[in-house]
């Protein structure tokens, strides 16, 4: 007689990658972010007769309520996250051979202001937990030509900010929070962006609030924030009876328009519920997802209340019996859209650095280091074994329970296949 085979039943455990029904029974819930606040700005933009910021009043306000927000005396509208770094680093007086240590997994927007300053980005390790700059790798990497330390906050997690400042301090260098991913983020009760010299926040369309594109930064120190404003219109002073020409320093334009400043103030007074609501749903999935053998959920740094820009685990290939890639797949079968390696590799393996290709003519100061030896092993462990989930604030109690069941399936069919 021929052999039979024995087909496991299908049953509600059954994970959607051998058979069974996804665990995601509907779409993700979302909702429009732009309505009629944003449009009743635009409204009273127009009707000011005039787009440009030092005309109109969108963007001073913008400043003034953003500033306030974050318990900060100054703030400085850009064009960009990017634009609102390489702002600071401008008013910093970051020059060309200065060294400034950031994270290797980040968005280049980080690290091209520092090549613009003709500085060199120097990159430390982070906590394989936390996902931000470890700061005993910070203190390991400071150099004669350190000028400043730029933290990046990664998907809403504060790095250590104390032990970032004191080693600042200790070494008379400035602390620059890179803070896109933070907005809403406190550390041991204040906002993100306050603990160091200047922080630096964007407007992006993806971010938790955005105006399509834009930037601000914020100070306590009046002569920096001086500078920014400078820094970001060509060196020009437009202060009522000033309107001054005399650049004096390598300026750029980086001016935010009212329509951008109109919108960001409608976004700005939304941010306290999307903060609210991303926490909730957030702490519920990491309650649900506790202990899942072959899952390291993300440490949220002591003193930390996060704002999750995403959220993202990491697999343990041992004990899962998959990769992070192999995960995915099975998450993608459940409905549920992960995404495996964030940035893929540390920007310092970009071409950028490693051929140093700053120029097409032209020596960097950055080419006296030798990209191709940087070593961050902790990074690229995280970036090898990571997995993300893009969060969205209108995310409903089904979606947690189906996104928390979907994880809990996927998991123990890989451990047990």
């Amino acid at each position: 007689m021929p052999a039979t085979t024995t087909t496991a039943p299908v049953t509600a455990d059954t994970p959607a990658a051998a058979g069974g029904k996804p665990a995601k029974t509907k779409p993700f819930h979302k909702a429009p972010r732009y309505g009629e606040p944003e449009l009743e700005q635009l409204k009273q933009v127009i009707a000011q007769g005039t787009l440009f910021y030092a005309h109109g009043k969108k963007v001073f306000e913008l400043e003034k309520q953003f500033a306030a927000k974050h318990g900060a005396p100054h703030a400085v509208a850009s064009t960009s996250g990017t634009a609102a770094i390489h702002t600071a680093l401008m008013a910093a007086g970051i020059s060309p051979g200065d060294e400034v240590i950031t994270a290797p997994i980040t968005d280049a927007g980080t690290v091209l202001p520092i090549l613009w300053q003709g500085a060199i980005p120097v990159f430390a390790d982070l906590d394989g937990a936390t996902y931000n700059m470890d700061p005993k790798s910070v203190a390991e990497r400071i150099s004669p030509k350190t000028k400043a330390i730029l933290a990046v906050h990664l998907a809403g997690n504060a790095c250590d900010l104390y032990a970032l400042r004191e080693i600042a301090d200790k070494h008379k260098i400035l602390l620059i929070e890179d803070c896109a991913q933070a907005h809403g983020c406190k550390y041991h009760g204040n906002a993100v962006g306050t603990i160091g010299q200047i922080g630096c926040y964007s407007y992006n369309e993806f971010k938790h609030i955005s105006c399509g594109d834009g930037g601000i930064s914020i100070t306590d120190d009046e002569a920096l924030a001086r500078k920014m404003r400078l820094a970001t219109d060509k060196g020009y002073n437009r202060a009522p009876g000033v309107a001054q020409r005399n650049t004096n320093f390598l300026a750029t334009n980086y001016r935010m328009t009212e329509l951008q400043g109109g919108v960001a103030i409608a976004q700005l007074n939304k941010l306290d519920s999307i903060v609210e609501r991303r926490r909730k749903w957030c702490a519920g999935l990491s309650e649900r997802l506790k202990g899942i053998e072959g899952i390291a959920l993300p440490k949220v740094t002591e003193g930390c209340d996060p704002t999750w820009w995403f959220y993202m685990v990491r697999v343990q290939p041992k004990v899962l019996k998959a990769t992070a890639d192999e995960f995915v797949a099975a998450m993608k079968a459940e409905g549920v859209p992960l995404g495996a390696h964030y940035i893929g590799r540390p920007v310092y393996e970009y071409p950028l650095f490693q051929e140093h290709t700053a120029f097409h003519h032209g020596d960097h100061p950055f080419k006296v280091r030798d990209y191709s030896k940087e070593s961050c092993p902790e990074a690229v462990a995280i970036l090898d074994t990571c997995v993300m989930l893009t969060i969205n604030e209108n995310y409903d109690d089904q979606d947690l329970e189906e996104t928390a069941t979907a994880f809990h399936k996927a998991a123990k069919w890989l451990r047990t296949k």
